[in-house]
């Protein structure tokens, strides 16, 4: 090949590749210079979060018996009043063996009840299967939720269905042995070792908690409604008395005081709907809740009081925990607050006659991208946080100057300069 025509043809390759490169480095700094992020759907709950101290109407149960104390009833239970919580034993060795043996009394009345239930023909195979889907998505749930106690109930009704299975279909004809069995061992357990020498019984009815953490009285429940925000800051943690034996929470509302900026305050006192809590330490979802207090102080934080009606033992046993208030759930398109600006929209309107008549606002909105020409489109917002906000797709008429919005997945330009509607990015 001719040197000549080779060093043509090498120049025009290179030339070629040059072209290539800098459209590219010119389209990559363009896009780069126009990023964008798509409008999408989202949920959010506005909320408050602070620390909060809980009151309950709790009233610690004595025990004035000597030995050790065997109790005969779960933590979160109900119990009424005059009724015993715990028996009380010599030694450790005596409550143990007659705990096991009540232990082991519980699983011979689920083999009964079982067989009562399947010889009686009031159930079929087909109800027996759908409630064990069901119970057993109820025992997962419970699980998840750390609701101990409710997993043992589910585990219990689960294991009674199952029974009840096995004898429907006939894989067990009964479950004479076991129960047999069961029985042996409780009357060995029984008769090894000793009687109970008393009982510890509570004054009122309510729901029992074994555990005691001293603030049992540090604020009058009956004055909750009139706390104030020195009050909560006041509160000192008492001493557990060494004769304890937990306490009973006799009323079913409760009260969670929080201590929040006079901003929030604000936001609080305005709301006007309901509000819920979420007590992270003791459950995963929030609970609804009434607010029933806000007490703003000139210059300074503010106190918060909400009440509430759930009771369950999880939150028994809270006391001092980070809350968060929900107040309302807003739905709508994401946005980032970098991507809003002000600019001027048109809207047409026609008189009498039918002759157009063009009318100009400057509104809040963002540059939306459709293909290479940008749009401005006004904004109706719900809700805004520190980075994000979100915005109404389909707000009320005569909200939007001329009607126009943004849309589900439209390509939202978060940042450039020299943007303005109608501008073509070549």
């Amino acid at each position: 090949m001719d040197k000549l025509l080779f060093k043509r043809i090498l120049v025009a390759a290179l030339t070629i590749l040059a072209v290539v490169y800098v459209t590219y480095l010119l389209i990559s700094a363009n896009f780069d210079m126009y990023p964008t992020e798509n409008a999408i759907k989202t949920t959010v709950t506005r909320t408050i979060s602070a620390d909060g101290f809980i009151i309950r109407e709790e009233t610690v149960i004595k025990n004035d018996s000597q030995g050790v104390l065997s109790y005969n009833i779960d933590n979160g239970a109900a119990v009424e009043a005059n009724s015993a919580i715990a028996r009380v034993y010599s030694n450790e060795a005596d409550a143990v063996a007659n705990s096991r043996a009540d232990e082991l009394e519980a699983k011979v009345r689920l083999l009964q009840e079982s067989q009562n239930s399947s010889l009686t023909g009031a159930v079929s195979v087909d109800v027996i299967n759908n409630s064990i889907k069901s119970n057993l998505i109820n025992y997962l749930y419970d699980a998840n939720k750390l609701d101990l106690s409710s997993v043992k109930n589910d585990a219990d009704r689960l294991l009674t269905y199952i029974n009840q299975r096995q004898l429907l279909t006939g894989k067990i004809t009964n479950f004479n042995e076991q129960i047999s069995a069961l029985n042996a061992q409780i009357s060995q357990l029984r008769s090894s070792a000793g009687s109970s020498t008393g009982s510890v019984v509570t004054p009122v009815a309510g729901y029992f908690s074994e555990f005691c953490d001293g603030y049992e009285d540090s604020f009058p429940f009956s004055r909750v409604k009139d706390m104030t925000l020195s009050d909560l800051k006041s509160i000192k943690r008492g001493s557990v008395p060494s004769n304890s034996a937990g306490k009973v929470v006799s009323n079913v509302n409760w009260y969670v005081c929080c201590e929040i900026s006079d901003d929030d305050a604000a936001m609080l006192s305005i709301y006007d709907g309901e509000v819920t809590v979420l007590i992270s330490a003791a459950s995963t979802e929030p609970i609804p809740a009434i607010l029933r207090r806000v007490q703003r102080n000139k210059g300074g934080n503010a106190l918060a009081v909400l009440e509430c009606d759930y009771m369950d033992s999880r939150f028994l046993a809270a006391r001092y925990e980070p809350v968060e208030i929900g107040m309302g759930t807003f739905t709508g398109l994401r946005v980032s607050k970098r991507a809003i600006h002000d600019d001027y929209v048109t809207k047409t309107t026609y008189d009498e006659n039918d002759k157009p008549h063009k009318e100009k606002k400057k509104v809040q909105g963002v540059y939306v991208l459709y293909g290479s020409e940008v749009q401005f489109k006004q904004i109706s917002i719900l809700y805004a946080s520190k980075d994000y906000v979100i915005c109404d797709p389909d707000p009320p008429e005569k909200v939007l100057f001329n009607g126009d919005t943004i849309s589900l997945y439209d390509k939202v330009i978060v940042k450039g300069d020299d943007l303005y509607d109608g501008k073509v990015i070549s």
